[in-house]
């Protein structure tokens, strides 16, 4: 049995999702935001900044935190982060 990398492994989780997002981005403070961790700590690559503004692409969280705690201490606490409704959100198989 070969081993599966991590795209392969992070492709066997199920997403239930809300219509409603458990992220929440403050525009005014990510404007300001010089350093902009939350680019770069999600490690399921929930942000992304295509033009003047934060894109939040909820349905990928991993729901593991690390953008709130990186805004937090790096940046300009902008992202609001809390975990979704019940019954909503991933569910991790492994494989």
């Amino acid at each position: 049995m070969r081993a599966m990398s991590l795209d392969e492994r992070l492709g066997l989780d199920k997403y239930e999702l809300d219509k409603l997002g458990h992220i929440s981005v403050d525009q005014s403070l990510c404007r300001t935001c010089v350093s902009k961790p939350c680019l770069t700590v999600c490690p399921a690559r929930v942000y992304s900044q295509p033009l003047d503004e934060i894109v939040v692409t909820y349905e990928n969280c991993l729901e593991c935190g690390a953008c709130q705690i990186a805004c937090n201490t790096g940046g300009r606490r902008g992202v609001t982060w809390r975990y979704p409704r019940g019954g909503f959100g991933i569910a991790y198989r492994h494989g």
